[in-house]
C-alpha cells in the first residue's frame, strides 16, 4: 500500500474538560480483545471527573433491571461490558516538582495516532514552575500480534538540567464503570461489579485477579517494567493496587525510556488466568519492543493491502476513512467469544452490549476484505445459538431460535421490550448476514457445520410469529429498525427479511441435502422436508406493503394513518427525540429516528421497482430525524443508487466524520462502530454501485463532483480485486485469484488482468439503466425562488430592522403592516410605514432611513449561518437540480448574494434576479421575467415558489404558475398550495399537479 495521509493528529492540546473526554476515544488503542481510553499517565487535578477505563471483550458481569412492573417474560437482569484495571498511571517527579499539563508551562504539545504503525503518540515539552525543561515522547499500542498485551514506551529527555528522578507507576484494579443519570440508553446508576481476590509481587511484576460479583468470572492484569538504566525499585501493595517505585539519576540531554508491560487474562478463554498472565507476560518480555512494533505493523500492512479505500480530492475524508477503517480493526472481536460494540472497545455506552449493527453495518465491511473475522462473528453467534433456543420459548415459540436484540453473553437484557425484543428483524439480520459470508467465500463447509443450523433454526420463529390471512402471511406486533415506531403488523423491513431468509432456508435445504452430514444435523434438530415446503409458501406469500396511490412501501400497514409532523419545526434542542418525547408520542406520527424501509432498499433492492424505491426514499427522507448515527449512511448508498449523486455526498460527509467531528455530542462515550463501518458501505456500495449476489458481483460507479477520484479493493470467493474510478476512466484489476465474471452497469465483461472503461462509455451505460430521475415530462424545466421566507426566513430579521425605524419616526408598527411588506422594495416598504405618519419626509430623510434600515438588517443578518438552511429546502433544492430542473433566485432583496453566502448557497443557483438588477418590484413581474430570461426558458416552463400574495401577483403577471407557502397560500391566484417544501418535487419530478392544486 503506498502510505498516504494516515496520522491522525491534534497539536496544541485543550486541556478543557471536553477535548479531554473527547481525546480518551478518539486516541484509545484496543486490538479488539482488550480496549484502553487515552488519559494522561499523570492523571489530571481533578481524578473524579475522568474514569480510566480498561476492557476486555466479552467480559460482563449481570446487574438487575429494575422492572416496577416484571410482567412474564420481561427482562429483569442486564449484562455490562467492565471497567477491568487501571494500568496506565505513571508519575514523574524531579525532585520536589511533579510533572502535570496543569501546572509549570506547556511549551509543545501533541497527540498522534500512527494508523499504519498502531500506536499513538504523544509528545509533551514542558517546563516546571522553577525553570526544569523536560521532552516527553509517549508511545502506546495495544497488541494485534499478541492480543493480551498493552504497552507504554514512556521516554524522558532532560533538556536543561540533571539530577534526581522518581517514577511511580501504578498498578490499580479499585474501578467502577462510568454512569450517565440522564442518559436512559446505558447504565444509568453506579453499579459494583468486580472486586480483587489477590495481588501479589513475583519477579518484580504486580499480579492482582478481581472476580466478577455476580457472573463468576475471573480476570487477571499483571505489570512489569524495563527501563534503560539503573534505578532503585521499590514495590508497595494493597487489597486493590500495587505501585512501583523507581528512582535514578537523570543527565541533561541523555533519554531515559520506561517500557510498561501489561497483560490482561480472563476466564472466558484461559482455564487458569493467573497461570496464562504469567506466560503472557514472560512472552512479551522475552523479545525488544521493537519487535512487537514491528509484527504490529506486519498486521496493518496486510489489514490495508486487503481494505483499501482512498478518495483523491477530498483529504478530510480520506483521512476519516483511514480512521474508521483503523477503529474497526480496533473495536472488533478476534475470536468466538467477543463481538463488536456499537462502542467497540472505547467506552462504556450501550453498557458494551452487542447488536443487530454488527451483522447489518459492519459484517458486509469485513465479509468483502477480511472474511476471516466474519467467520468468527457468525462463531459468536453459533455459540450463543442455546440461548437463542430459550429465548425463543420464553417468547412463546415451541421451536426454533431467537437471537436477542441486545446481548453479550448470548442471553437478552433488553429492559424496555416495544424497541428491543420486539426487533424479532434480528433473526432476519443474522441470517442475511450468514447468506452473505457464504456469496462472497462459497464456504459451504462452513454453512454445514454452524451456518445451515443458525439459519433453519431461526427461520422457525417467522412461521410461529406470522400467520396466513386472506391469501397473505402477516407477521404482526413486532419492531423494525425504526425505534420511533413500534410493536406494528407488517413492518417492511422485517417482513421482506423474513422473505429472503426463508427463501434461502429452502436453498441451502436444497444444497445440502446431498451431504451425509446433512442428515445428522437434520436428525440434530428435527427438521422435515413438510417444514421446509411451509418456509417456500410463507416466503411466497409474505405480505409486502404498498400504497398504490402514493406508489411507496409503507413502512407497516398502519404507518400511513398516523399524523404527520414536521421536522423544520422542532427544536434543535429537542434531538434525539427520545430524550425529549415519551415514546408513545413518538409512536402515533409518521416520524422516523432512522432508515427503515430505505435500509431493506439497500439490501434487497431487487423485491421492488425503481420507481417504487425512488419515491419512497423521497417520502422518508422528509420524515426521518437521523436521530440514529445508523441512519445518513443508508440514505447516502440509497441516494447514489437512485441517481442523486449530490445528495449522496451530503450525506456521506455527515456520516464520515461524525466521530472526529462530535457530530452527535456524544463521542466521548465511545466511537460509533456502526457508522464507521457505513461510511465505507457509503463509499463502495453507494458511488462504486457494488453489490454482492447469487449472480455474482456487480458495479456501477459514479464519481462525486468534488472528488478528482477514488479507489477501493474487495475479497470475492478466492481473487483479490481492486476498482479505481477516475474522471476519464474505471479501471478494474484483479489482483490475485481466478479470473472473474462481473458486471458493469449491467453489461458482463470477464475480469483477468486489468479492464479499463473509459469514463464516456460507464456515463453513457449509466444513463441507459432504468431510473425513476430520468423523467422527461416533469412539468417545469425550472423553479424560480423568491428568497426571504422560502429559501431561509430572513423575515424576521426584516420585522425587526423596519420596527427600529418606526419606532425612531414615531410610528405603530406590527406583524399586520410587516405583512404588506413581503415581496415588496426597500422604497416602497416605506411609504407603506409611513401612510400613519403625522409629518412628511423630504427624498432625502426617505434615503436616509432605507438606508438605515438596510444597515440594520446586514447587521442582523451577521447571525445568518448554514444552519438557518433547513434539511427540507435543502434536500428539496438538491433532488430537482439532480433531475435538472434548472434554479433561480427571483427576490426584491439587494441582499440575495450575500444571505446566499451566508447559507451556503452561494454558486449554487443557476441565475439570481434581484434588487440590483430591476427597476420595479413585486407585484411587477420583472424579477421573474429577468430570472427567465437569465436562465433561458420561456415563463411558462417556469414555476415560481412565493410566500407573499404580491409574488404571486407578478409570478402570473409574468406568465408563471405559483406555488404558495405561508401567507401567499391566501391568493386566489396561486397554482398550488404546499404544506411543507418537499411537496415542491412530487409537483415538478411526479407531474401530480391535482393533489396540490389550489381551490378556485
Amino acid at each position: 500500500m503506498e502510505k498516504k495521509e494516515v496520522v491522525y493528529k491534534v497539536n496544541n492540546l485543550k486541556l478543557d474538560r471536553y477535548h479531554l473526554k473527547l481525546n480518551e476515544v478518539l486516541f484509545h488503542n484496543a486490538n479488539g480483545y482488550i480496549g484502553v481510553r487515552y488519559d494522561f499517565e499523570e492523571g489530571y487535578p481533578d481524578d473524579e471527573e475522568y474514569i480510566r477505563s480498561q476492557y476486555i471483550n466479552g467480559f460482563y458481569d449481570f446487574a438487575p433491571i429494575n422492572q416496577p412492573e416484571a410482567l412474564y417474560g420481561i427482562g429483569r437482569e442486564k449484562q455490562l461490558m467492565l471497567n477491568i484495571a487501571d494500568t496506565q498511571t505513571i508519575r514523574l517527579f524531579i525532585d520536589d516538582e511533579e510533572f502535570s499539563m496543569f501546572t509549570g508551562t506547556v511549551m509543545e504539545s501533541s497527540l498522534s495516532l500512527h494508523m499504519e504503525e498502531g500506536i499513538t503518540l504523544r509528545r509533551v515539552v514542558w517546563r516546571s514552575p522553577k525553570g526544569k525543561e523536560i521532552e516527553f515522547v509517549i508511545t502506546r499500542m495495544t497488541s494485534f500480534h499478541q492480543l493480551t498485551l498493552f504497552t507504554i514506551d514512556y521516554e524522558i529527555n532532560p533538556l536543561n538540567f540533571s539530577g534526581n528522578i522518581i517514577i511511580e507507576s501504578g498498578h490499580d484494579v479499585d474501578v467502577t464503570n462510568f454512569y450517565d443519570p440522564l442518559d436512559p440508553r446505558g447504565s444509568n446508576y453506579p453499579v459494583e461489579s468486580i472486586k480483587p481476590t489477590s495481588c501479589v509481587i513475583q519477579d518484580e511484576a504486580s499480579y492482582i485477579t478481581s472476580s466478577t460479583i455476580n457472573s463468576g468470572l475471573q480476570v487477571c492484569s499483571c505489570v512489569k517494567h524495563a527501563l534503560s538504566q539503573e534505578s532503585e525499585r521499590d514495590f508497595s501493595v494493597n487489597h486493590n493496587s500495587a505501585l512501583c517505585r523507581l528512582s535514578l539519576e537523570a543527565q541533561c540531554k541523555q533519554k531515559i525510556k520506561l517500557i510498561k508491560y501489561a497483560v490482561f487474562c480472563d476466564s472466558i478463554r484461559y482455564e487458569d488466568c493467573r497461570q496464562q498472565a504469567m506466560i503472557e507476560i514472560q512472552e512479551a518480555t522475552s523479545v525488544p519492543l521493537t519487535e512487537l512494533y514491528r509484527k504490529q505493523e506486519e498486521y496493518l500492512t496486510e489489514y490495508w493491502k486487503n481494505c483499501l479505500v482512498e478518495i483523491d480530492g477530498d483529504k478530510e475524508s480520506n483521512l476519516a476513512m483511514y480512521y474508521n477503517l483503523y477503529q474497526l480493526i480496533q473495536s472488533v472481536g478476534k475470536d468466538k467469544y467477543g463481538n463488536i460494540a456499537p462502542k467497540g472497545l472505547s467506552g462504556d455506552g450501550y453498557e458494551g452490549n452487542f447488536f443487530w449493527d454488527t451483522e447489518i453495518y459492519i459484517q458486509p465491511y469485513f465479509t468483502i476484505t477480511n472474511p476471516s473475522i466474519t467467520k468468527n462473528l457468525i462463531d459468536f453467534r453459533y455459540e450463543t445459538l442455546d440461548m437463542a433456543r430459550e429465548n425463543a420459548k420464553i417468547m412463546g415459540h415451541n421451536e426454533g431460535a431467537l437471537y436477542p436484540w441486545k446481548t453479550i453473553m448470548g442471553r437478552e437484557c433488553s429492559g424496555f421490550f416495544p424497541a428491543g425484543t420486539a426487533q424479532y428483524h434480528i433473526n432476519g439480520d443474522i441470517a442475511y448476514s450468514i447468506i452473505a459470508y457464504y456469496l462472497a467465500t462459497k464456504d459451504l463447509d462452513f454453512i454445514l457445520k454452524k451456518g445451515a443450523e443458525i439459519i433453519f433454526e431461526t427461520a422457525r420463529v417467522w412461521l410461529d410469529a406470522g400467520n396466513f390471512y386472506d391469501g397473505k402471511f402477516n407477521i404482526n406486533s413486532v419492531t423494525g429498525p425504526d425505534e420511533y415506531t413500534c410493536i406494528v403488523n407488517n413492518n417492511y423491513y422485517t417482513n421482506l427479511l423474513a422473505k429472503y431468509h426463508l427463501n434461502w432456508a429452502v436453498k441451502f435445504y436444497s444444497i445440502l441435502k446431498q451431504f451425509p452430514e446433512f442428515t445428522q444435523l437434520a436428525e440434530k434438530i428435527s427438521l422435515t422436508e413438510g417444514e421446509i415446503d411451509s418456509f417456500a409458501q410463507a416466503a411466497d406469500q409474505m405480505y409486502l406493503a404498498y400504497d398504490e396511490e402514493l406508489n411507496i412501501n409503507p413502512q407497516d400497514d398502519s404507518f400511513l394513518q398516523k399524523k404527520k409532523w414536521d421536522i423544520s419545526l422542532i427544536p434543535k434542542k429537542d434531538f434525539p427525540m427520545l430524550l425529549n418525547y415519551h415514546p408513545l408520542h413518538l409512536y402515533r406520527y409518521q416520524i422516523c429516528k432512522q432508515a427503515d424501509t430505505v435500509l431493506a432498499y439497500f439490501l434487497l433492492e431487487d423485491a421492488q421497482p425503481e420507481d417504487v424505491m425512488h419515491n419512497s426514499f423521497l417520502y422518508y427522507e422528509k420524515i426521518t430525524t437521523h436521530d440514529s448515527s445508523l441512519s445518513r449512511c443508508i440514505f447516502s448508498i440509497m441516494a447514489a443508487r437512485l441517481g442523486m449523486p449530490e445528495k449522496s455526498l451530503r450525506y456521506f460527509g455527515d456520516s464520515i466524520k461524525l466521530d472526529l467531528m462530535d457530530l452527535y455530542g456524544n463521542t466521548d462515550d465511545g466511537v460509533h462502530t456502526a457508522n464507521m463501518a457505513g461510511s465505507y458501505l457509503a463509499v463502495v456500495f453507494g458511488f462504486g454501485g457494488f453489490r454482492l449476489k447469487e449472480q455474482g458481483i456487480s458495479f456501477a460507479p459514479i464519481l462525486p463532483s468534488n472528488w478528482e477520484g477514488y479507489r477501493f479493493k474487495i475479497c470475492y470467493e478466492d481473487s483479490h480485486l481492486k476498482v479505481e474510478v477516475l474522471p476519464h476512466q474505471c479501471i478494474f484489476t484483479l489482483e490475485s485469484g481466478s479470473e472473474k465474471q462481473i458486471l458493469i452497469y449491467g453489461k458482463e465483461y470477464l475480469l483477468e488482468n486489468t479492464l479499463t472503461i473509459p469514463r464516456e462509455d460507464c456515463i453513457d451505460a449509466q444513463k441507459d439503466l432504468p431510473s425513476a430521475d430520468k423523467d422527461k415530462n416533469m412539468m417545469y424545466k425550472a423553479v424560480i425562488f423568491d428568497l426571504d421566507g422560502v429559501i431561509t426566513h430572513t423575515d424576521r430579521y426584516h420585522y425587526l430592522a423596519w420596527k427600529t425605524i418606526a419606532d425612531e419616526l414615531g410610528i405603530p408598527f406590527d406583524e399586520i403592516v410587516n405583512n404588506r411588506l413581503k415581496g415588496v422594495s426597500r422604497a416602497d416598504s416605506l411609504e407603506i410605514i409611513i401612510e400613519s405618519y403625522e409629518g412628511i419626509l423630504t427624498e432625502e430623510q426617505k434615503l436616509y432611513y432605507t438606508d438605515r434600515k438596510n444597515r440594520l438588517y446586514q447587521m442582523l443578518l451577521e447571525n445568518l449561518t448554514e444552519n438557518d438552511l433547513s434539511a427540507d429546502v435543502g434536500s428539496t433544492l438538491i433532488a430537482l437540480k439532480e433531475h435538472g430542473v434548472k434554479l433561480a433566485i427571483g427576490s426584491s432583496s439587494k441582499n440575495a448574494k450575500m444571505i446566499l453566502e451566508r447559507i451556503g448557497l452561494e454558486n449554487f443557483f443557476d441565475a439570481v434576479s434581484d434588487g440590483t438588477n430591476i427597476v420595479n418590484s413585486k407585484p411587477d413581474p420583472e424579477v421573474f421575467l429577468k430570472a427567465s430570461e437569465y436562465l433561458g426558458i420561456e415563463p411558462k416552463d417556469c414555476l415560481v415558489v412565493e410566500d407573499a400574495v404580491a409574488g404571486v401577483e407578478a409570478a402570473k403577471a409574468a406568465g408563471m404558475d405559483c406555488a404558495a407557502i405561508g401567507d401567499a397560500m391566501k391568493s386566489p391566484l396561486a397554482d398550488y398550495r404546499l404544506d411543507c417544501f418537499p411537496d415542491l418535487r412530487q409537483i415538478v419530478l411526479t407531474n401530480t399537479k391535482s393533489q396540490f392544486s389550489s381551490e378556485k
